[in-house]
């Protein structure tokens, strides 16, 4: 088990990927707020259909949201 020195809190890799884990599900729990499940589902449709997903994204989305929606359809191809 490694463990890393050179920050004054060391941690060792399990509670550094665990942490690393619970950030990624509130990333994910964020882009959830701003879009039903539905509008989901529709993104990736259109995505893998190759379709203008345009029309269906709410104006407030980041950047990192879509790159997150982007990695959502590729996944479910």
């Amino acid at each position: 088990m490694a463990i890393r020195i050179d920050k004054p809190n060391a941690e060792d890799n399990l509670s550094y990927r665990q942490k690393k884990e619970k950030h990624q599900r509130i990333k994910v729990a964020d882009l959830s707020d701003k879009m039903s499940i539905k509008d989901i589902n529709e993104y990736i449709r259109r995505y893998q259909s190759g379709e203008g997903v345009i029309e269906i994204l709410p104006p407030e989305l980041t950047l990192e949201e879509l790159k997150q929606l982007e990695n959502l359809a590729k996944k479910r191809s």
